[in-house]
């Protein structure tokens, strides 16, 4: 098709429907006149969803989206819509669902096609070309006869979609809130790859909410089984291919059990949770290489993935030039020719031609040794190593940088930017880097300015000065979490004000109380046959577990104990799946320990504020921390304290509060205690 003839993509902004806006197929946005056009016209829909860094979305697209055979025979049967499930996380979520429910695979891209009233009816992912045609002209030709078969499936998956809606606590835990993290932890550890790290198997995700929840509950009980296995997965995964050992940043899985190889595409939301997780990983254990990898973490995102206006692009292909991989990946010629007589060693070092090796003479760097175990299996000075590494870096990362940069999806969401927020002042605090802190202020500001409509209601997506789409329960609760954790790392309180304030818009607008959860949209928002109640973590967290962690905190900091039983109810509808499926509810869990604990440090005083933040990354990463200089405060938990100008703090927990003191020194002996 030529550029001058446009379907009716042509007017989006996200990029993944601008890529498909020259295809020959006569694609629509998924909105509410499309939706009605298709009832109109008694059409069955095609609804496409996929995301513009996705590797398979780019060869269908090639494959059959592309073809005129095709598209002309899509053209004519259905009313052909594309979505970007980075945008419409509440289409990708119902129709991803009704496709499993089929038995099918879940992924992307995904294809599911809809009755005209918009039930689901039968879908999958990538097909072939001639797959894809079959079964186009089966679809039509039963749609075209009314086929009572295809009635009855829409019916039957209708049917389940909502019975699973309405049945989200299918049954009663048996074990007590107080216990189930550690019934959490031995399952996980169960499912452990004693190995490699992660989980079994293959393709193999960083999942940073696993990691978190394990940081968390291993610190708090000096469980050296949960301490190893985080070390060798944290390791594993920092030495592998899945990160970028030259530029910095994840790719979003290893298709392999080793983190040897990577899917290319990285994702601002991996990367924002990976920069937390390995600071966290640091103030507990020290080790250098996780500080290394958390500043190369941070130095790719700052380099490219910030836009001028201080949000960030959502993600980075895994494809240039048509070829995946092709921007990352070495053959070993090239490092004959940019490092010289460096090239052995450096190359030794990297695994070129060994472990790194992937296809057609190309090589996924990765390292095959710290450098201390790599000087000493070497015979090499580790100062001199040392510097001769950095030194062919630079070489390399300047020769990669005239190859052809990925493409980069430079929409902003709201909710994978507030995890960036929440991510920089998780690591600003570690490293005491104001740089990164101020970058998490620019950010929060850019979300609360312009991607907040004059109601005060937020947006999903930003693009060319626009904000649009209503947002979800995903893009508040997250953004709810990076206020309070700015608040923390600061102590400005009109930020915990515009998370209560968001929280209680949150409660009307998105709260299901015969459910005791929050639906992914607004009330006033349901396009699809249901409005979705997302409860599993997976590589992004749970928005139902992120609120839920989030009312305990402004329940602790506004003493509303409102908030907390809401929390507890919300944990009793997913406490039988947290128990039996740890592995897709460790943001829950991280949620339930910060209940069972209910920790916090307040401090009033002149110095209270300094002396916190300098004792900081002592205290227990679960616990909260509040302090003010004033006589006055906003904030409940401060207020109700005596105010003395000489400073004085209280260690709080579940079970009271201890007697004031006065240091630095006789706060942490009250903690230790």
């Amino acid at each position: 098709m030529s550029d001058d003839v446009r379907n009716h993509l042509s007017t989006q902004s996200s990029p993944y429907l601008l890529q498909h806006a020259g295809n020959p197929v006569d694609w629509y946005p998924w909105n509410a006149d499309t939706l009605a056009l298709a009832r109109e016209h008694n059409r069955m829909m095609l609804v496409s969803i996929g995301y513009a860094s996705c590797h398979w979305c780019h060869v269908m697209a090639h494959e059959s989206f592309e073809d005129q055979e095709v598209a002309a025979f899509m053209n004519r049967h259905f009313i052909c819509i594309k979505v970007d499930r980075e945008e419409r996380p509440d289409v990708d979520h119902v129709l991803m669902e009704a496709v499993q429910m089929l038995g099918q695979r879940g992924g992307w891209p995904l294809n599911c096609f809809l009755m005209p009233d918009g039930r689901p009816v039968w879908g999958g992912t990538y097909f072939r070309r001639d797959q894809w045609l079959g079964i186009l002209m089966q679809l039509a030709e039963l749609f075209q006869a009314n086929s009572p078969e295809l009635f009855d499936q829409a019916d039957q998956l209708s049917q389940s979609l909502q019975n699973r809606q309405d049945n989200i606590q299918d049954k009663e835990s048996t074990l007590s809130q107080a216990a189930l993290p550690d019934a959490m932890v031995v399952k996980l550890l169960a499912r452990a790859d004693k190995q490699h790290g992660g989980t079994l198997g293959a393709p193999k995700f960083p999942l940073p909410d696993g990691l978190r929840f394990l940081l968390m509950t291993g610190h708090g009980t000096h469980n050296v089984s949960v301490e190893n296995h985080l070390r060798l997965s944290l390791e594993n995964m920092g030495r592998g291919g899945i990160f970028d050992q030259l530029g910095g940043g994840f790719a979003r899985y290893s298709v392999d059990d080793h983190w040897h190889i990577p899917h290319f595409e990285k994702m601002l939301y991996d990367n924002a949770q990976l920069i937390a997780v390995y600071a966290e990983a640091f103030r507990q254990y020290g080790d250098p290489l996780y500080a290394s990898i958390c500043r190369k973490t941070i130095s790719f995102q700052l380099e490219q993935m910030r836009g001028d206006e201080a949000g960030f692009y959502a993600a980075l292909d895994a494809d240039s030039e048509g070829v995946e991989g092709k921007y990352y990946v070495w053959a070993q010629e090239e490092f004959q020719q940019v490092l010289g007589t460096d090239a052995e060693l450096i190359g030794a070092y990297f695994g070129i031609g060994k472990q790194s090796f992937w296809e057609n003479g190309r090589n996924v760097l990765q390292l095959s040794a710290s450098v201390p175990v790599f000087c000493k299996e070497n015979k090499l000075d580790r100062g001199l190593f040392e510097q001769t590494l950095r030194q062919a870096t630079i070489k390399l990362l300047q020769y990669r940088n005239t190859r052809t940069l990925p493409g980069i999806d430079d929409k902003r969401l709201c909710g994978w930017n507030a995890l960036m927020v929440s991510g920089l002042t998780h690591a600003a605090v570690v490293f005491g880097e104001n740089e990164w802190l101020l970058q998490a202020h620019k950010t929060l500001d850019f979300l609360l300015l312009r991607m907040t409509g004059t109601d005060g209601r937020l947006y999903r997506t930003w693009k060319n000065g626009i904000a649009e789409i209503p947002a979800f329960l995903e893009d508040y609760a997250l953004l709810i979490q990076a206020l309070i954790d700015v608040y923390q790392a600061g102590f400005n309180e009109t930020l915990l004000i515009r998370a209560k304030q968001l929280t209680d818009h949150v409660i009307e607008n998105f709260y299901l109380p015969e459910k005791a959860l929050f639906s992914m949209s607004a009330h006033d928002q349901q396009e699809l046959i249901v409005n979705p109640v997302e409860t599993y973590d997976q590589v992004m967290p749970s928005s139902n577990a992120v609120m839920c962690m989030a009312l305990v905190k402004l329940g602790s900091f506004f003493e509303q104990e409102d908030y907390v039983q809401t929390a507890r109810k919300m944990i009793d509808q997913v406490a039988a799946m947290m128990a039996e499926y740890p592995g897709n509810f460790t943001h829950w869990g991280q949620a339930l320990y910060v209940i069972k604990n209910r920790r916090m440090l307040i401090g009033r005083g002149a110095a209270a504020s300094a002396a916190i933040s300098e004792i900081r990354n002592k205290l227990p990463s679960d616990m909260l921390v509040a302090a003010t200089a004033a006589a006055d405060s906003q904030i409940p938990a401060l207020n109700s304290k005596p105010f003395i100008p000489s400073g004085m703090y209280w260690y709080c927990d579940s079970t009271g509060c201890r007697l004031p003191v006065s240091t630095a020194s006789e706060i942490l002996h009250q903690v230790d205690n």
